[in-house]
């Protein structure tokens, strides 16, 4: 049995080229193999820098939107695993920007918490 790595970049990008051109086109099949190409490797960068398979699966849906309304914007003069990795990297590290941090990872929250509950 072998276990392939989805992190790998294994997908020659002369095929991503191929159904890129033909997605702009129209062709609904190319869309669809596009994103079942990288839908796990985006996921398992998502999850990686996230560390919350749920959050990791609600960027993937989102990135894979933005991907998808933005395919015209690829120039092809990177792969296009290379653009569709800029595009995750930032989509996740907006996304970890925008989180608010909660203050129970405060001290002060802990010590107040402490103090509330003996009264």
């Amino acid at each position: 049995m072998t276990i392939s790595n989805p992190l790998a970049d294994n997908s020659p990008d002369h095929e991503d080229q191929s159904l890129v051109l033909r997605a702009r086109s129209g062709d609904r099949q190319a869309l669809e193999d596009l994103v079942h190409r990288h839908q796990a490797w985006i996921y398992n960068i998502a999850v990686r820098m996230l560390h919350h398979p749920q959050d990791a699966e609600d960027a993937t849906q989102e990135i894979l939107i933005k991907v998808l309304t933005r395919l015209a914007s690829f120039e092809g003069r990177s792969s296009f695993r290379t653009w569709l990795y800029r595009i995750v990297v930032n989509h996740v590290l907006n996304m970890k920007r925008g989180r608010v941090e909660h203050a129970s990872l405060d001290f002060a929250f802990y010590g107040a918490g402490s103090t509330t509950r003996q009264n």
